[in-house]
């Protein structure tokens, strides 16, 4: 099976799941919060139409298509990261703590490396803000290579891998290595504005004083496992079928990944666990669609000349 249907079934799947979780943390969504969101659906949608049975341009149409399916996924996603913080579960930095500790992985010491190198720390701290806009460009660019399949699965990965995050999440809450290693010893006022508008969200969430997810502020609120670095591998993977790109994507989305103890505050057990999500989310998308296993077809073939079916 090849083609946009496995990921629109997933989207279906994701909006009930997403349905059920916010109706069962008695959550809602105010839409009209970011009308911008919804009308970005409708145009993309409408386009989408447009150039499948006006124009007929069937490239055009494929972006559109990929466009639409990203914004979708990502937004549902979001969602059930919202629905998965409200189920209120006992805090589990300790553990993460713990299971640091075990393994022997001192985040101190890493943490003092990259103070000690600031521009090494501007690198990462760049490369982590890159995560949302690869997912827009990467999908892009692997329709214009040519490599319709691998960008469809990289779709289907990703919204696999969020539903398994938000899932995971539920039972295993955390705030952050960040707040619990750090700032809870000395008391909130050395936390960043930014930090305490998180912790607000998701305090708000656990208690249920908020029942209404704005959309103009959606935050990322999940610790374990990192979407961060199960996103980095997924792109990294995608990428990797492009040979132009190839070592591009692979340094960036490592760099990404470097970053996610540092900027994002995350365990390193967090990065284990995100690691698993992707290897998960990468044979899940291989099983539907068999041709994302090869890097890359014979010369001058196409993934969609090699598929029974674009849609």
């Amino acid at each position: 099976m090849y083609g946009a249907k496995p990921v629109w079934l997933l989207i279906a799947l994701m909006a009930v799941a997403t349905a059920f979780a916010l109706s069962a943390a008695r959550l809602t969504v105010a839409w009209t919060s970011n009308l911008t969101l919804p009308a970005l659906l409708c145009v993309l949608f409408g386009l989408g139409q447009y150039f499948r049975y006006g124009r007929q341009r069937p490239d055009l149409h494929a972006i559109c298509d990929i466009a639409l399916q990203i914004v979708l996924v990502l937004l549902l996603g979001a969602l059930l990261t919202y629905a998965a913080t409200a189920a209120n579960f006992p805090y589990r930095d300790a553990d993460l703590h713990r299971l640091d500790q075990i393994m022997g992985l001192d985040r101190t010491v890493y943490l003092d490396l990259f103070r000690a190198h600031p521009w090494l720390n501007d690198i990462v701290a760049v490369a982590y803000l890159t995560l949302l806009p690869q997912f827009a460009i990467v999908p892009v660019m692997l329709l214009a290579a040519g490599k319709t399949t691998r960008a469809h699965s990289l779709l289907f990965a990703i919204g696999i891998a969020l539903l398994l995050t938000s899932m995971v999440a539920t039972f295993v809450p955390a705030v952050s290595a960040f707040y619990y290693l750090d700032v809870a010893p000395s008391g909130l006022a050395a936390l960043s504005l930014d930090f305490q508008a998180l912790l607000r969200t998701i305090e708000a969430l656990r208690s249920g004083a908020l029942q209404a997810i704005r959309l103009d502020d959606l935050q990322g609120l999940i610790t374990f496992p990192s979407f961060h670095t199960a996103g980095g591998l997924l792109l990294a993977w995608a990428a990797f079928a492009v040979p132009y790109v190839r070592w591009v994507g692979l340094g960036l989305n490592a760099a990404l990944i470097a970053a996610t103890p540092v900027v994002g505050a995350h365990y390193f057990v967090d990065l284990m666990g995100g690691a698993a999500v992707a290897a998960v989310a990468i044979l899940a998308a291989t099983k539907f669609y068999p041709r994302a296993r090869t890097a890359a077809p014979s010369p001058g073939a196409s993934d969609e000349a090699m598929s029974p079916s674009a849609h």
